[in-house]
């Protein structure tokens, strides 16, 4: 059986539009804290830190998808090195997600439907996110690239 493989342009400008918009998103965002420097209840400065960890991986992914689009090599793996560390962060999301729900106190009465939306968010987000990163992966991964990525290597 063999594994389904993407367009190479498929992948290079998926990953490129979706990182930026999560850059876009996340750049705002940050700013409206800073600018308002009003931080929701529970939202610790050392987060900012971690914020700003993400906008790096984001920009890591970006900066790939067109080093892919352009035929480098590096290009090529730091994309899979992108979808692997994207797969991780949505596993670790979800995962931190439905434990939150799960520490509630018994007493706590939860919104109705809070577990069926956090299990919906997983199954309409993350499996599709998860899919199409592995799928990535196994196409950058494809023998049928080598040749085209040879080529571009600098002699």
């Amino acid at each position: 059986m063999s594994v389904p493989t993407l367009p190479l342009a498929f992948v290079g400008w998926f990953f490129a539009i979706v990182c930026f918009a999560a850059l876009v998103l996340g750049v705002l965002l940050l700013q409206q804290l800073l600018r308002r420097e009003q931080f929701p209840a529970g939202y610790p400065q050392s987060r900012i830190v971690g914020d700003v960890v993400l906008l790096l991986i984001w920009s890591i992914g970006l900066a790939s998808a067109f080093g892919l689009l352009n035929g480098y090599a590096w290009g090529r793996t730091g994309l899979e090195y992108f979808c692997w560390v994207l797969i991780v962060l949505v596993l670790l999301s979800g995962a931190s997600r439905l434990a939150e729900l799960a520490r509630r106190a018994p007493g706590d009465r939860l919104a109705p439907g809070a577990w069926l939306g956090a299990v919906a968010g997983i199954m309409l987000v993350a499996l599709p996110l998860i899919a199409l990163c592995a799928v990535s992966i196994a196409t950058l991964r494809s023998d049928q690239l080598r040749p085209q990525f040879e080529q571009r290597l600098p002699r």
